[in-house]
């Protein structure tokens, strides 16, 4: 293998050399080695031989250089950062079912087995985990509560309240069922760009007692996409109403029972929590303590996107493309953060083929302006692309 001494790894990082200098190279050392008068031409057999030789040598400097990268978290890629993440204790997001507790109503006292399947009108359906024996209710009526696991995964599992409704084998001595909270969760795939910011958190943030600490233990749960940590350490309630000497956690996305359980792992005794949500979780000891937190809300934003185009436009995909960059903009948007109208437009300016744009947003096709969306301290959007509607003009 031909080698130059400012070749591979230095001072600056890992060099890579041009095809055109590892060509260089291999020819120099033939000529060293058969005389300066040997054909090296394209069509000559040194010179064939010498360009199959740098082809080869400089896919073996790419691959060493992808081997030096892979031990970064900055740079590593795939099953690389995985192992990255494994060293730390810390693996990737895989793709997670909603689970989500439903309530339902039957004629008398009856038995609801394992393994019924109820599902939404949107198609999901859930498990149910175990078997529910309704009991008679103070006004006469006879319900039972249970634990079901959607048969899919992806946080558009994550169902809202009162959406479980059907049973897929209908019964005739179930009146109705129903989910009086939202499913919880569903999660998709971490993708590197999002698991290499979880592990960059993770250095920086070892889950602990401080708020940096458990905000990143509540980051590594299933389903949890966001958190805020509000600490008050004063002897006044501050300006969100939370009591003297209090924190208040909000999650968005998660299951409850396990965000309770990770709070009581890692807050530092003392403390009072608050929050609507309410859990008694058992600590270490055995001790029964009352958690307290809050789900941030999910907002919503739909879109409409009216765009002029030339010859370059996309007919096929461009459309697509156009609500991918946009949902994909606002996805990343963190909590509180607001979604100005004017950050959207290089979306879609990046698409080929768009030579003008407006565009409107709000929280339902009934709302939508052409004005910035402001969210407050706990709330955070998302879109889906379904929820964009792109009119093209000029083809």
């Amino acid at each position: 293998m031909a080698f130059d001494s400012q070749w591979g790894l230095s001072a600056t990082g890992f060099y890579v050399p041009s095809y055109e200098e590892v060509l260089d190279s291999i020819q120099d050392d033939f000529i060293a080695r058969f005389g300066s008068d040997i054909v090296l031409t394209s069509n000559s057999n040194f010179g064939i031989i010498t360009r199959m030789m740098a082809r080869r040598e400089k896919a073996s400097w790419e691959e060493q250089q992808l081997t030096y990268y892979s031990a970064f978290i900055s740079t590593a890629i795939g099953t690389s950062l995985d192992y990255i993440g494994g060293n730390l204790g810390l693996k990737r997001k895989v793709d997670e079912p909603a689970f989500a507790t439903i309530t339902i109503a039957t004629e008398g006292e009856y038995l609801i087995q394992a393994g019924e399947q109820f599902a939404t009108e949107s198609g999901y359906v859930f498990t149910l985990l175990k078997d529910v024996v309704t009991t008679q209710n103070n006004d006469g009526s006879w319900s039972g509560m249970g634990m079901v696991q959607c048969e899919e995964t992806g946080a558009d599992t994550n169902v809202p309240i009162n959406s479980i409704t059907t049973e897929v084998d209908p019964d005739e001595n179930i009146l109705s069922v129903t989910n009086f909270e939202k499913a919880g969760g569903g999660q998709d795939y971490e993708d590197d760009e999002t698991y290499r910011e979880r592990l960059r958190m993770e250095n920086e943030a070892r889950p602990g007692s401080t708020a940096a600490g458990i905000r990143s233990a509540l980051m590594n749960l299933p389903g949890v996409r966001e958190v805020n940590i509000v600490q008050n350490p004063s002897n006044a309630t501050d300006k969100y109403g939370n009591p003297p000497y209090s924190v208040h956690i909000y999650c968005l996305g998660g299951d409850k029972g396990s965000i309770a359980e990770t709070i009581a792992d890692y807050i530092a005794a003392g403390i009072t929590l608050v929050g609507s949500q309410q859990l008694k979780v058992k600590d270490a000891t055995g001790n029964k303590l009352d958690i307290n937190f809050d789900f941030a809300t999910n907002k919503p934003v739909f879109a409409k996107v009216v765009i002029n185009t030339d010859d370059a436009w996309n007919v096929d995909n461009g459309a697509e493309d156009v609500k991918q960059s946009i949902a994909d903009y606002i996805n990343e948007l963190e909590m509180g953060d607001p979604v100005y109208i004017t950050r959207l437009y290089p979306a879609i300016y990046d698409i080929e083929g768009v030579t003008d744009a407006s565009i409107a947003i709000g929280t339902s096709t009934t709302t939508l302006q052409e004005k910035n969306m402001i969210q407050t301290d706990f709330e955070a959007v998302t879109c889906d692309p379904d929820d964009i509607e792109v009119v093209v003009n000029g083809l």
